[in-house]
Parts: C-alpha cells; structure tokens; sequence
C-alpha cells in the first residue's frame, strides 16, 4: 500500500508540529524548510490539517500553527483514512466504461479489504509520538 504525497506532507507536518516546544508557533515557511517539502504543498496541508482539527492556525505578521489537542491524540490510520479520497485501489472504471471482468471479479473486494487492515494496523500509530527526541532537539535548535 502506498499513500499519496499529499498524505505524505501532511502526516510530516502533524509529526513536526508534535515535536515543537510546546506554545511554540511555526510558520508556513519555516515547516516548508524544515520537512523540505515545497511551500505551496505546505500551505495546502495546512489547510487541510486546520479543517480536520488537527492544528490551529493563528493570522498576521506573528501569526504561525500549532498542534491542537485533537492532533496530539490523531493516528496515523485515521488521518489517512481522512485524506485518501480513492474509493478502490484497482481502476474498475476507465473512461472507456467498466472492466469486463467486474461483476464476477473479487479483487476489488479483497483490495478493499487490504486497504482497511493497513488503516487498523496504523490506528494504532499516534502521529505526535513518531518523531524521535533526538532528531526533534536538531530540528528546533
């Protein structure tokens, strides 16, 4: 199973937000540079991230993001669960009209069922608890 990139930065976001100072508040550009992901795509996750409660977003010139307390709490299979917007993994529908195979094929299910045993496995996972002491203290120093 592999998560799509937006997934990707926004599950580094919430991991580089846990790791902050506590009240410390980061900008848009200073993630940008510190997870070394483009700052358009940082944006836009945190966007993302702000309507699923998992930081709060503060305006202005001193303005930046935190972590919520829902965000603390979040793991990494329910976060994904939220952004991945496919509804199978196997392209059963092409713009050309269904598989010919599709409605005596069982694949689509045991997919289906494949996807939901990796989000179970990473229920398990909180995302605030990933990222290690040490390379934390690097990254905010």
């Amino acid at each position: 199973m592999r998560i799509n990139a937006f997934s990707d930065v926004c599950l580094r976001v919430v991991m580089l937000l846990a790791a902050s100072p506590t009240g410390a508040l980061m900008t848009s550009r200073a993630i940008s540079d510190a997870i070394a992901t483009p700052y358009n795509h940082v944006s836009k996750a945190i966007i993302r991230l702000r309507e699923l409660g998992l930081i709060e977003v503060a305006r202005g010139r001193l303005g930046g993001v935190w972590i919520s307390a829902e965000g603390r709490r979040a793991t990494v299979g329910w976060l994904l669960r939220q952004l991945d917007t496919r509804l199978d993994l196997a392209a059963c529908e092409t713009p050309t009209g269904p598989c010919p195979l599709l409605e005596g094929c069982g694949v689509r299910g045991a997919l289906r069922r494949a996807r939901e045993a990796f989000y179970t496995e990473l229920d398990n996972v909180v995302i605030a608890d990933q990222l290690h002491t040490q390379l934390a203290t690097r990254i905010f120093d």
